[in-house]
């Protein structure tokens, strides 16, 4: 794989500057100039709606913040590709798939289907923050295995790439909330099928929590498998709608880079190959692997630290704390079966204009290229005739 130089368009970030064409119009030339690949456009964002009119879904002019109602019987991922078209820039279309309400406004499919909700451990819990994710984040998940929401998922990505002249589908939030959802009778029923047998206590053998911190019990590691081979099945049925529709169609996904924490997502990102020592990890996990279901891979090394050393002299807890630490890391784990492309939060370089060339020039170096998150930074900070790709 040729180096990608990769520019995520979120459309919460970017939805309403982007409502005059000529702002897109100009958008597609700074990509162009910076030497920009791929645009990743939203087709469906994090509380479920989508930017196009879908059968299945809420328009995001439905929603109730009125700075989108603008959006009105317009289609934002078909606009994007027409002005995209004829420049030579790849257009994925990303769809957040397990992200289906906004908790603060309670609007989305979730609130039509109170049944999909991922169920917490303890409902009080369920704005604990963890490690990678934001307690104050809004975002309202369904549980991955409900029959309705996997059907109800492929259907709108079915329908994107029945509809649209894209170049590819990546997959966000494409994973559980946390580590304490879900919890529902459904999963428990699911999980003890798994496992063969049923379970005495629930859901204490999993884990318990305890000073707001979770404490794994004696099923936590096949739990964290059963987890990471649910998402995996969605995974391999997403990929078949892709493929059946077009086999040329890109198909990756953006998963964070911090592998040894990621049984708060219940997703194994790694390569079926990959054998990781971590305490809560089973010896069969790595069969949840599903690298090898993507052409390639985003991972998310959202640091400002970029050298390892950096992190270490700044205390962090390891040295994947870090742009340099979180490539290595993310190759180990993908063990060679398919490109990595190591990805930027640009906001963590806010004022530092060197320190994001400096992440920037690393990730070129030391992966299959670089993925830019997200548009709005650069039109905030001035950083278009800065990006030297």
């Amino acid at each position: 794989m040729d180096q990608s130089n990769i520019l995520w368009v979120d459309f919460l970030a970017n939805g309403t500057r982007l409502l005059e064409p000529d702002k897109m119009k100009e958008l597609i030339q700074h990509a162009l100039k910076s030497k920009i690949t791929h645009l990743i456009v939203d087709a469906k964002i994090p509380y479920g709606f989508t930017t196009f009119p879908s059968e299945f879904a809420y328009h995001v002019s439905e929603m109730k913040d009125e700075q989108y109602h603008a959006w009105k019987g317009r289609d934002f991922l078909q606009e994007m590709i027409l002005h995209a078209k004829g420049s030579g820039l790849k257009i994925i279309a990303n769809v957040d798939i397990f992200a289906e309400g906004n908790g603060i406004e309670k609007e989305g499919m979730v609130y039509d289907k109170p049944e999909w909700q991922v169920v917490h451990y303890n409902q009080s819990l369920s704005n604990m923050p963890t490690a990678e994710e934001n307690h104050n984040d809004p975002t309202v998940f369904v549980n991955p295995i409900h029959p309705e929401v996997e059907a109800y998922e492929l259907n709108i990505i079915r329908e994107i790439v029945s509809t649209y002249d894209i170049d590819g589908v990546v997959l966000d939030r494409c994973r559980y909330p946390n580590i304490y959802g879900d919890f529902s009778n459904l999963s428990k029923g699911k999980f003890e099928d798994y496992i063969g047998q049923e379970l005495k206590n629930w859901p204490e053998d999993i884990m318990t929590v305890e000073e707001k911190k979770p404490i794994f019990g004696p099923l936590f590691p096949k739990w964290a498998e059963f987890r990471a081979k649910n998402i995996k099945n969605f995974v391999q049925k997403a990929k078949s709608v892709v493929k059946t529709k077009n086999s040329d169609l890109i198909f990756t996904i953006y998963v964070g880079s911090w592998y040894p924490l990621y049984y708060n997502e219940g997703v194994n990102w790694g390569s079926e190959t990959f054998l990781p020592s971590l305490e809560w990890a089973s010896e069969t996990y790595h069969t949840t692997g599903y690298a090898e279901e993507f052409d390639f891979i985003m991972t998310g090394c959202y640091y400002n630290e970029v050298t390892m050393e950096e992190a270490e002299s700044n205390g962090r807890p390891a040295s994947w704390y870090s742009v340099e630490g979180a490539i290595d890391m993310s190759k180990e784990v993908i063990n060679g079966k398919i490109p990595v492309i190591a990805s930027l939060y640009l906001k963590d370089y806010t004022n530092n204009v060197e320190q994001f060339k400096k992440a920037v020039q690393l990730c070129k170096e030391r992966s299959n290229g670089v993925m830019l998150f997200d548009t709005v930074y650069l039109e905030d900070y001035k950083w278009w005739s800065e990006l030297d790709l």
